[in-house]
């Protein structure tokens, strides 16, 4: 496993919720890197709303603001970096005002901690020409999700995206889908997902869900525009005997299933206290619309719901597929419908083991050191051509 060096990581704001980066990142840090981690950098048109005026509040703040570690912090932290960015990267002027501010910001941070060749880990599609800048010994990008393709996204993204994967030493790709839309000149490597098997596992339950009655199917993450919110309402209906619970953030309009009695949603729960809340689900839902974004995608929830030992129902995701023996996948709405009472019957302990076994086989520690003996042999290599 990599150790001892500086890596910068730009991606999304750190802990608002548990990204891929993020469960990478936390990996290195366990193993004595140093990291620099640059937040979102803004990727769509914002818009004149509540959601949106606190986003942007937040992001004064953390800028004026520069919150240091507290001795009492037992979890180890990166050096969090809030450049100044006007989120308006469709304006060529703009995007390289904001890309000399980023720049200069980081660099300042870095020879103010006196870094050392370090590596550059990117899954910003706009940051194309801070690529080569910051004194990295290389840079990769790390294609999360389609970007692009994400309602109200700058029409710069596209276009961006790939000088990024001109200028880089690799790519890596959590997707098959994405692996064939950003091909690198020499080879697109796969990241699959991963998950933290220590945390996601059946343990005593919340007060707020002991008493639910049983079965649970629930879902747990970002209640946002891919989220099929019909399909699921057609699941409550079909099922009044089984409670399903939502659990986070929501920027959906949630009316419909005021009336179900056998519906219930909890809002966000912190990261760390989400198994006590989980441990009640007696199956996990991928209720993702099919669309360019999700199809590009690969959700972290499907390892995490087989480290709960539970069974999976999903729409029909390329990377559900690789899962067919222990998931759920349901071609069409009536199937998935269907589904969701099969899997509630699908209570045998020896399938759950297996599920149980399969998250192990993705730790973000394998995740992690895997995609760093690639980044490791590739720097060296670029280091022989030099």
């Amino acid at each position: 496993m990599i150790s001892k060096r500086d890596i910068i990581i730009f991606n999304d704001d750190w802990g608002r919720f548990p990204s891929t980066l993020q469960h990478v990142a936390k990996v290195l840090m366990e193993n004595d890197n140093r990291l620099f981690w640059i937040g979102s950098l803004g990727l769509r048109q914002p818009k004149l709303n509540l959601t949106d005026i606190k986003r942007a509040i937040q992001k004064l703040l953390s800028i004026v603001k520069k919150k240091k570690p507290t001795e009492n912090d037992s979890e180890k932290k990166p050096i969090l970096i809030h450049p100044f960015v006007i989120p308006q990267h469709d304006f060529e002027l703009i995007k390289k005002i904001n890309s000399f501010f980023i720049t200069r910001e980081v660099k300042n941070v870095l020879a103010e901690h006196k870094a050392v060749k370090p590596i550059l880990i990117t899954a910003s599609p706009v940051t194309d020409e801070i690529i080569g800048k910051l004194g990295e010994s290389c840079s990769f990008y790390y294609g999360v999700d389609d970007y692009s393709s994400m309602e109200g996204a700058f029409k710069c993204i596209l276009p961006s995206e790939k000088k990024i994967i001109e200028k880089v030493d690799g790519v890596f790709a959590v997707s098959k889908v994405l692996m064939e839309s950003r091909k690198h000149k020499t080879e697109t490597h796969f990241a699959p997902q991963g998950v933290n098997v220590n945390h996601f596992k059946k343990v005593d339950l919340d007060e707020r869900v002991s008493s639910i009655k049983k079965p649970v199917v629930g879902f747990f993450g970002l209640i946002t525009e891919w989220i099929d919110l019909e399909l699921i309402l057609a699941c409550v209906k079909k099922y009044p005997e089984f409670t399903f619970l939502l659990i986070g953030k929501s920027t959906r309009d949630l009316s419909a299933f005021y009336d179900c009695k056998n519906f219930l949603y909890l809002g966000p729960i912190d990261y760390n206290l989400l198994p006590k809340y989980a441990s009640v689900f007696d199956v996990g839902l991928i209720p993702f619309e099919v669309n360019p974004v999700t199809v590009a995608s690969n959700p972290l929830k499907m390892l995490e719901y087989f480290s709960l030992g539970i069974p999976v129902v999903t729409t029909n995701l390329p990377e559900a597929r690789n899962f067919s023996g222990l998931a759920y996948i349901a071609d069409s709405r009536e199937e998935f419908v269907d589904m969701v009472g099969d899997a509630v019957k699908d209570s045998s302990m020896e399938i759950n083991n297996k599920r149980i076994e399969k998250a192990k086989e993705y730790s973000w520690e394998a995740i992690t050191e895997k995609v760093f003996n690639t980044v490791l042999k590739l720097e060296l290599e670029k280091s022989k051509t030099n």
